[in-house]
């Protein structure tokens, strides 16, 4: 099936990021009635979904909120933040995204909370930086039933929480156990693997919420023609 169009992706993004006056200055022509009635909820989704994928104020969003959390919590949802970002963003965005939040957490563990720089203090954030990397990696991956309606893109994001917390933490286990000889809590692994749920689920229903004000948004521009 045809997707949209470069003009049409164009168009969303200007519905996203401007007012409708810029459509003046604009090279691009408001969609018309006429091509939005051709549009069909498919082509719609992938459409409103490929152009907040490139739009740098949700990468923005997220970079910022996933920094933030490393203050709030002593071990931060990169996982939830993860699969949501791969989930929504393109893999360059998501992988930038990504590993600006784990640098943030470092900054902020190596200065504000002081964490000792010792050997096995930097080899746990490697550990976590690229584990955290291969999973948003992963998960930037998008199968085609990902994209094709909103049930689709819950089952990856689902998908991306479960089988991302079981690689990122167990690497840490693994590595923890072969190098120290200990790991985590099971109380510890628990709760944060609700705490990545109830992020990933918190970032979709806000993403959920800019899809629909964005597929109204265009649709009702298309009405003033």
């Amino acid at each position: 099936m045809q997707l949209f169009s470069q003009e049409m992706i164009e168009q969303l993004e200007l519905l996203l990021t401007r007012s409708d006056n810029d459509w003046k200055s604009s090279r691009l022509h408001p969609p018309s009635i006429t091509a939005t009635v051709t549009w069909n909820t498919l082509q719609l989704w992938q459409g409103v979904l490929r152009a907040i994928a490139l739009s740098p104020w949700w990468q923005f969003c997220l970079i910022v909120v996933g920094s933030t959390s490393s203050i709030v919590y002593p071990h931060p949802p990169l996982v939830g933040i993860a699969a949501v970002a791969g989930n929504t963003l393109t893999r360059p965005r998501a992988l930038t995204s990504i590993t600006s939040i784990w640098l943030a957490n470092q900054v902020y563990g190596f200065t504000i909370s002081r964490y000792p720089l010792s050997l096995e203090s930097l080899t746990w954030g490697l550990v976590m930086g690229s584990s955290i990397f291969l999973v948003t990696w992963l998960l930037t991956l998008q199968p085609k039933f990902s994209r094709n309606n909103f049930q689709g893109y819950l089952i990856w994001l689902a998908i991306g929480v479960l089988g991302g917390y079981t690689l990122y933490q167990g690497s840490i286990v693994l590595i923890a156990q072969l190098i120290w000889g200990h790991g985590l809590s099971l109380t510890i692994l628990w709760s944060i693997f609700w705490k990545d749920i109830v992020w990933a689920i918190s970032l979709s229903l806000l993403h959920g919420c800019v899809l629909g004000v964005m597929a109204v948004k265009l649709l009702k521009q298309a009405m003033k023609r």
